[in-house]
């Protein structure tokens, strides 16, 4: 028998498979075993926040010029990792899985960026560096340029960890 497809859009987006996903989630979350996961989560938070600056200001000199913006040209949504994040940080969570018009772009995309805090937006957001913001970066102070990459490292690390120590504390 052949494998099943996999599915083209985004996880959770069907209906009722929002509701069931966070209520999964939740109650991975809260099991005691998940206290590491939930420790990383909170330092991954953290790291995100710290990023947040360096992000924007990076965000502010390429986005509003940009000709081929992200925002409208990929199609993101939650992943597994980005809920679990939420639900172990104790964050807001989104109230619908990322769903876009026919040729729209993200519906986060307000008239000055993006209308989510950085720690609520899909993780991809804040580690995709485009081809102008990685020439702009390179002009930044060899400090700046090395913390906010380092940030970034830093924060991919952290979420890495935080979904590894959630499988095992519930696995």
């Amino acid at each position: 028998m052949p494998p099943e497809p996999m599915p083209s859009g985004p996880p959770w987006s069907g209906p009722g498979q929002w509701a069931q996903a966070n209520q999964a989630l939740l109650a991975l979350a809260d099991n005691p075993a998940a206290a590491p996961a939930r420790a990383l989560a909170r330092e991954l938070a953290a790291a995100r926040r710290a990023l947040a600056p360096a992000m924007e200001r990076l965000c502010a000199a390429t986005c509003p010029r940009c000709l081929d913006p992200c925002c409208v040209r990929a199609r993101l949504w939650w992943g597994f990792a980005d809920l679990a994040f939420l639900h172990l940080a104790g964050l807001p969570l989104p109230l619908r899985q990322i769903a876009y018009a026919p040729g729209g772009a993200c519906p986060h995309l307000g008239h000055h960026g993006c209308r989510l805090a950085r720690a609520l937006r899909p993780w991809v957001c804040d580690w995709h560096l485009c081809p102008e913001q990685k020439v702009r970066l390179g002009g930044w102070e060899q400090r700046e340029r090395r913390e906010l990459e380092e940030g970034l490292e830093r924060a991919r690390g952290l979420r890495r960890k935080m979904v590894e120590a959630m499988v095992e504390g519930v696995g």
